[in-house]
């Protein structure tokens, strides 16, 4: 393989690049998150760049191959969140402090869009494929949503438009509508375990990692951090205790990040459900004694109410009017949810 592909990637990002001259003007590329669709979509953006591709994929060695892993090739463009570029090592200086928060945002914004314009309808460099990446596409705001769509309607010759999302619901229909759909595979737990194992990830940590991710490889790579497992562990603790002091616990885990906490919560719940109705957990591998002694004592609606809480507090998790508060009230909230009726 002469570029790096993910093993579960290899076959559908090969399938597709053997219909390329036969290819839509735009791809919806979706699915879970955290098992590589943006890298994914670069491998076949490079693929399709390639001036001598071996066996459908990019080479690696020729000029294009160059720029393009320099992030400089003139017939490819990638739009995402300013807050996303930033976190990918955009670290121009600035002394504007406005400057400085609005490279935070989340959205695309419509001038991104407006800002491929020329890129868009010159004549490619290469006398090639013109590609443009835009991930998560979830993020184009309403502007610049519609300003995408009169390329979509109308798109120049040889060009591929790639948006990549793991919230396919969110997008526009429009937009969906004018795009073939390709769901990108999610690896079976052999695969993900031995791939994590060439990332060196310790065999105990790749199957705990795997689980607290829901089987999705990239994002077990963070799970796997040891401060974040220790944290977590710690955090284990005081749930699985029946007669813990949550009100401590909230600020004993203040500087925990808000949405690690959340997240713990969620799979901790999911975990205590399953195991009632199943016996078994996916998430918390290493607590399924603790979780089974929960289980079997919870009030499964009591349950499903502080599920449905939790789920609301998601949607606010980075803007809390008060962290501290909110975690005392998630915790209280779980002592009262797992309390027998």
């Amino acid at each position: 393989m002469n570029i790096d592909v993910l093993p579960w990637h290899d076959a559908p990002l090969r399938s597709l690049l053997s219909r390329r001259e036969k290819l839509p003007h735009a791809l919806l590329l979706y699915g879970r998150q955290g098992i590589g669709k943006v890298v994914f979509a670069r491998a076949l953006a490079q693929s399709l760049l390639c001036e001598s591709p071996q066996h459908g994929l990019a080479c690696g060695a020729c000029a294009a191959c160059g720029w393009f892993t320099q992030a400089n090739h003139p017939d490819f463009r990638e739009l995402m969140p300013e807050a996303l570029t930033a976190d990918e090592g955009d670290t121009e200086a600035t002394s504007d402090p406005d400057a400085k928060e609005k490279k935070k945002s989340k959205e695309i914004k419509v001038e991104q869009i407006r800002g491929i314009a020329d890129f868009m309808t010159l004549s490619t460099h290469r006398d090639g494929f013109r590609v443009l990446l835009i991930h998560p596409a979830e993020t184009l705001n309403a502007n610049a949503a519609n300003s995408l769509l009169k390329t979509l309607e109308e798109p120049p010759p040889r060009t591929l438009i790639l948006l990549v999302t793991d919230q396919i619901g969110r997008l526009l229909a429009t937009i969906k509508s004018r795009c073939q759909r390709v769901m990108v595979p999610a690896p079976d737990k052999t695969t993900a375990l031995a791939w994590l194992k060439t990332q060196r990830v310790a065999d105990a940590d790749a199957d705990t990692a795997l689980g607290q991710a829901g089987g999705a490889p990239l994002s077990a790579l963070a799970f796997a951090d040891a401060d974040y497992q220790s944290q977590r562990k710690a955090f284990m603790q005081v749930l699985a205790a029946t007669d813990a002091d949550h009100l401590a616990a909230a600020q004993s885990f203040e500087k925990s990040d808000l949405a690690n906490v959340v997240t713990w919560l969620q799979t901790w719940v999911n975990d205590v459900v399953r195991s009632r109705l199943t016996g078994e957990v996916q998430y918390h591998c290493d607590q399924k004694s603790a979780i089974a002694r929960i289980a079997a004592r919870v009030h499964l609606p009591a349950l499903f109410r502080y599920e449905s809480q939790l789920r609301q507090t998601r949607r606010a998790v980075h803007h809390p009017l008060n962290a501290r508060l909110l975690r005392e009230q998630l915790l209280i909230s779980y002592t009262i949810a797992i309390t027998p009726a």
